[in-house]
């Protein structure tokens, strides 16, 4: 079966080493402090979102390694990605490197030649005003 999950990151497609099964994304919204509705029920006002995406990667090739490193070494970096959620499918975001949204790397070698990797990434923060999905005030890698 073809896997039919696009990932692409800072340029670099990893498409073919993502395991479907260990996948995900996630469009988090960030609500406003709850209020008391006329009729009593609990109101919240969407500000935002950002997304989370999950995924583990197998037997990528050394040199395809070096080149994700690359590309995850930026404070900026655009991520092309399929949200299963999303009646478009593909969606591409900007995330970037900083301590306050967390996200992170885990990789080991599993053969000399090929990596093994388990990433997680936090694209930035867009207000409920903004359109199409880019742009925003803060965000991490």
């Amino acid at each position: 079966m073809e896997n039919t999950i696009d990932l692409i990151i800072g340029g670099v497609d990893i498409s073919e080493f993502v395991e479907s099964e260990n996948y995900s994304v996630k469009k988090i919204w960030k609500t406003s402090e709850p209020f008391t509705a006329y009729d009593g029920s609990p109101v919240s006002k969407k500000l935002g979102w950002n997304y989370s995406i999950k995924a583990d990667l197998e037997n990528i090739p050394d040199g395809l390694m070096r080149d994700l490193t690359r590309a995850l070494d930026n404070d900026s970096i655009t991520v092309i990605f399929t949200d299963p959620h999303s009646e478009s499918g593909e969606t591409s975001d900007t995330f970037r490197r900083n301590g306050t949204t967390g996200g992170s790397v885990a990789c080991g070698l599993d053969d000399g030649l090929y990596w093994n990797v388990s990433i997680s990434l936090n694209s930035e923060f867009h207000t409920i005003s903004e359109e199409g999905g880019s742009g925003g005030s803060s965000g991490g890698l």
